[in-house]
Order: C-alpha cells, then sequence, then structure tokens
C-alpha cells in the first residue's frame, strides 16, 4: 500500500483539503465563469479542480485530458469519450449519438468494464464542422444538465497544425455556452500565456485567472504527519518543515519525497534528517539519469551560474559577489546563462529572483 501518492489524480485520503480556495473556485464555477487555473508543475492542479468540482452539488464533470492531443479529429474523439463516461447509460448515449450523427458515432462494449461506452468510427470529413457538432454536443447536454467541461493540458493544442482553426471555432461556441463553466489548465507556463494572455489569441482574456499555489504549511504538515501516522511512523514538525523546504512545498515533489522516506523506514521509525536524507539518495536514484545529462549539455559557465544558484538561492545572479563566488567573469556570460537554463525549463523567474523547475535537481546539484 503506498501511503503517498503523487504523479496521478488522487482523491479521499489521498487528498490533502485546501477548504478556502475549494471555496473560492466553486464560486467561479457555480457562476458558469470559465476559469483558467495557474499553477507550477506538480502543484496538485488537476487534483484539487476534480475534487472541488465534485463536492459541489447538482453539477457534474466532463474531464477531457488533451496531453499530445494531434489533431482536431482526436481532439473530438477525446471529447466525445469524456461525455461518455458522464453517464453510461444506454439510453443517454444513444440521444447522445444523434447529436453527433456526422461523425458516424458507434456504441460499443468497454472490454474492461462491460459498460456501454459511446466511440468515433472514422476520422470526420470536415475537422471544423467536427468541431462545432462537438461542442453543440455539449451545449445540447448542458440544457438539461448542469456540466462544467475541464480541458486538461490545453496548451497542447497548440501543437496541432490547425491550432488557429481549433483555438478560434472553440472560442466562438464557448463564448455562448453561458450556463456551463469550461476550465483550462496547462502545466507549461509560457504556452498557455500564449493563449490566455496574447491580444492575438481568440481565447485572450476569455477566462477568469485562478491560482492553485502551495498548500498551506500548517494545513499541509498536518496531513501530512497523519499519512505517517498510517504507515506507523512518526514524523517531528521540525522534520516536516525541511520536507517541505527541500520539495518548495510543491505537493508532488513533496508527496514523493515522503514516499521515498517511508520506503527508506521501518515501522515504529522516527524520521529526522537521517532519514530525510536516505529518501533524497532514492530520489536521486530515480532521477539521475535525467539530472546528469541536463548538466553535461551545459557550458562551464552555465554550469556554475546554476550551481551558483544552488547554493545561493537568495543572492542576486548580477552582484559582485555572486559572480566573484561563481568564477564568472562578467555579468554578460550571467545573463546569456540565464537565458539558456530558462529556455531549457530547468530554471523559472519567480518573485523577483529564480527558483529550480525541478527542487530535486537543486538538491542533487548541492552533493556536487
Amino acid at each position: 500500500m503506498a501511503f503517498f501518492k503523487y504523479g496521478m489524480v488522487v482523491d479521499g485520503e489521498n487528498y490533502c483539503p485546501r477548504p478556502e480556495l475549494a471555496r473560492q473556485f466553486s464560486k467561479l464555477v457555480e457562476s458558469g465563469l470559465n476559469v483558467v487555473v495557474q499553477g507550477e508543475r506538480r502543484m496538485g492542479k488537476t487534483s484539487f479542480v476534480c475534487e472541488a468540482i465534485a463536492s459541489l452539488r447538482g453539477i457534474e464533470l466532463v474531464y477531457v485530458d488533451l496531453y499530445c492531443v494531434k489533431t482536431i479529429e482526436e481532439f473530438c474523439r477525446r471529447v466525445i469519450t469524456a461525455v461518455s463516461s458522464l453517464d453510461r447509460r444506454v439510453g443517454f448515449l444513444r440521444k447522445t449519438a444523434q447529436l453527433i450523427s456526422s461523425l458516424r458515432p458507434v456504441l460499443t462494449i468497454d472490454r474492461d468494464t462491460g459498460a456501454p461506452q459511446l466511440t468515433v468510427d472514422a476520422k470526420a470529413s470536415n475537422a471544423v464542422a467536427s468541431v462545432e457538432e462537438v461542442m453543440d454536443m455539449l451545449s445540447a447536454i448542458a440544457s438539461k444538465r448542469r456540466i462544467c467541461v475541464v480541458f486538461d493540458e490545453f496548451q497542447d493544442i497548440l501543437e496541432l497544425q490547425e491550432a488557429e482553426v481549433l483555438l478560434a471555432r472553440l472560442r466562438a461556441k464557448i463564448q455562448f455556452q453561458n450556463k456551463t463553466s469550461h476550465v483550462f489548465l496547462g502545466s507549461v507556463r509560457n504556452r498557455m500565456h500564449e493563449i490566455f494572455d496574447s491580444p492575438k489569441s481568440p481565447f485572450f482574456k476569455s477566462a477568469t485567472s485562478f491560482t492553485v499555489g502551495v498548500i498551506d504549511p500548517c494545513e499541509f504538515k498536518r496531513f501530512l504527519s497523519e499519512r505517517f501516522k498510517a504507515a506507523r511512523r512518526k514524523v517531528s514538525d521540525a522534520a516536516l518543515d525541511r520536507i517541505l523546504a527541500i520539495s518548495d512545498g510543491i505537493s508532488g515533489d513533496v508527496q514523493e519525497l515522503c514516499e521515498t522516506v517511508w520506503l527508506a523506514t521501518s515501522n515504529g521509525d522516527v524520521i529526522g534528517d537521517a532519514e530525510i536524507n536516505a529518501g533524497l539518495r532514492l530520489v536521486f536514484a530515480r532521477e539521475e539519469k535525467a539530472f546528469g545529462p541536463a548538466l553535461a549539455r551545459l557550458t562551464a559557465s552555465q554550469a556554475a551560474v546554476l550551481k551558483g544558484l544552488a547554493y545561493m538561492p537568495d543572492a542576486r545572479p548580477f552582484s559582485g559577489d555572486f559572480i566573484s563566488r561563481c568564477g564568472i567573469r562578467n555579468v554578460g556570460t550571467v545573463t546569456r546563462a540565464l537565458t539558456r537554463l530558462q529556455n531549457d525549463e530547468i530554471i523559472f523567474e519567480h518573485s523577483g529572483g529564480w527558483r529550480f523547475t525541478n527542487p530535486f535537481f537543486r538538491e542533487w546539484l548541492k552533493t556536487m
């Protein structure tokens, strides 16, 4: 049994509640507003959104995963699959099939569950018309039952050859679906900004921005303490503070470190620095195959700046002290290094400073 889960949508006892944030988000959804959810990687955005919507009375979730979507036809199929999960009754699926007749829907039986499901037999002949028909299907369903449509990894639409066409048609339909809240999630910051913050985009200022940040430390430590207790381990408040600090409070990274600490200990153990270090070594063993090549691709000066940021997280990269301690010759070298590191998504700007996209990479560098 895994006591700490990450890298997946979690619920129930595996989910750490965020009551105040959920209350704010729920108000937006209940008001029928469209929402773009912002937040760092592995912050638990999908789990938060799904859990918050599941708690709302009278609103049903239509969850559409767009990860690595390649074509408009595939986009349509994924929406149809999500709708099939909304209601498995044959009558509902048959009525839904009538709404997308040109897509040649087929009612089949899921081999794993034995439940009926709606699929599309072949590619649609007119991609734009297919999008409009699928979105009209959602409108028809929303006229009879309240739904919230969640598009996860929405930025992957930009990888489609027909991305501009798809975004334009989606926006044209969504703006008239005023009884339905649409929630857009994405894990690539600059791509989501390109969709929702660029005046050239059809989705410019089309959704309310909502940020899912770190969980309140007191709430998170209470949750983690209970999980360690269930795993028959004891953990001090100081140890939990260190786990949160190492992981930058990022939910998925916190859970991963807690899981490796659990693996490195036994029933009845008290979690302290030695046990946390043992858990970190397990994380490094898992991720070193990525860390090593990432470091090897950098020039000597770029690697020096990166290590400087790891050892001196609060230092100003352009200060004389930072440049001197890194062995860098001038400010221009630091500027070029920061640009490269940011383009490679190793670091990112945060509150006037720089943070590691993966905090475990930072900790790994500090062992070298």
